[in-house]
């Protein structure tokens, strides 16, 4: 039986914490020209990175002990289609829906709804209605990636992945370079965050990490993030933004996975079902801080509280309606689909 992995599970809620830091900090500046944490600097917050780290770690991790089994393949891409679509389309028509109704708070054009419905590249480079969806893109794309496992022998999945990884590095340094939207899209950075979050994956199941080096590989994780928020802004050294903040995501998974695979650790239940309920969160973050952002600014809330407790209001509420979506759309649909043998459990 396969070991839960809870500091795994919670460390989910750093991704849309993450990103919706980074989101509250444009808003903040967007309505009242204030930055939150100087984090409008930089160009994301590295959340979505640690996203697809453990996209790819995670996927490894649970079907491994799958590999070389076509008849698997097809109950991992339903798997993996349901887990994103179903929530994503609801929350893309709430959107819709939103932006029809009130025209000032985002535009549309029926190019864009069309663009966003499958999740696929876009040449044009249109934002999606739900704008951070833009990362699922290239998270299907993974899961397409990834199902090489199930139809090839081990060693030969091993061989097409290293040498989509080292093509990968071509591009990102300059070494390969295309005119093409789509095959820089094929070949970005953000395959080679997810190939480290596999390789990291089975790098926990047949290696063990003592528990000192595996808290200070989290640790030092941990701390990436800022330092490397830190040295953007102040560009004190040349460094890749994605690629720091990659190896700062695989730092904390290393060190996270390692521990759980040697010790049962117990955390709130709280903190658990704000892992559990991240992806609902992250996917409805930006639509609730644009709509009680507008609010707040009607209302004077900003010059009644200021910048640091508007931040923090925005985030509760963003936060606790991500757990309402989770809990009153995402479980039931999943919960359906379970019913009715779509999904495995």
């Amino acid at each position: 039986m396969r070991k839960k992995l809870i500091l795994i599970q919670f460390s989910r809620a750093l991704v849309p914490l993450l990103v919706m830091l980074f989101h509250v900090s444009e808003s903040m500046n967007g309505y009242w020209n204030y930055s939150l944490l100087s984090l409008t600097l930089l160009p994301l917050s590295g959340g979505v990175n640690y996203f697809f780290a453990l996209s790819g770690f995670m996927i490894y991790y649970i079907y491994h002990d799958k590999f070389t089994q076509p008849n698997e393949l097809k109950g991992y891409l339903l798997n993996r289609v349901i887990r994103v679509y179903p929530l994503y389309w609801v929350l893309t028509l709430v959107a819709i829906l939103v932006f029809l109704l009130f025209p000032y708070l985002g535009e549309i054009t029926p190019q864009a709804v069309i663009s966003s419905i499958f999740l696929i590249p876009d040449p044009s480079e249109l934002v999606p209605v739900l704008d951070v969806a833009w990362s699922l893109v290239h998270t299907i794309y993974f899961y397409l990636i990834f199902s090489v496992f199930f139809f090839s022998k081990r060693y030969v999945s091993k061989v097409i992945l290293v040498s989509f990884a080292f093509i990968s590095v071509a591009f990102v340094v300059g070494m390969l370079w295309s005119e093409s939207d789509l095959i820089n899209f094929l070949f970005n950075e953000y395959n080679l965050i997810f190939l480290a979050g596999i390789w990291s994956a089975s790098f926990i199941l047949n290696y063990r990490i003592n528990m000192k080096l595996s808290v200070f590989l989290a640790v030092i994780g941990f701390i990436g993030f800022p330092l490397t928020w830190l040295n953007y802004i102040y560009n004190v050294v040349h460094l890749n933004f994605d690629i720091a903040t990659g190896v700062s995501s695989i730092l904390i998974i290393l060190g996270l996975g390692s521990i759980d695979m040697q010790k049962s650790i117990a955390i709130p239940k709280l903190l658990n079902y704000v892992g559990n309920a991240s992806f609902a969160i992250f996917l409805s973050h930006n639509l609730v801080l644009t709509i009680f952002s507008e609010l707040f600014s009607r209302i004077n809330v900003f010059e009644m509280l200021g910048g640091i407790l508007t931040s923090i209001i925005l985030m509760i509420v963003a936060t606790s309606i991500g757990c309402f979506v989770h809990s009153f759309i995402e479980q039931p649909i999943i919960r359906g689909l379970k019913r009715m043998k779509v999904v495995n459990k």
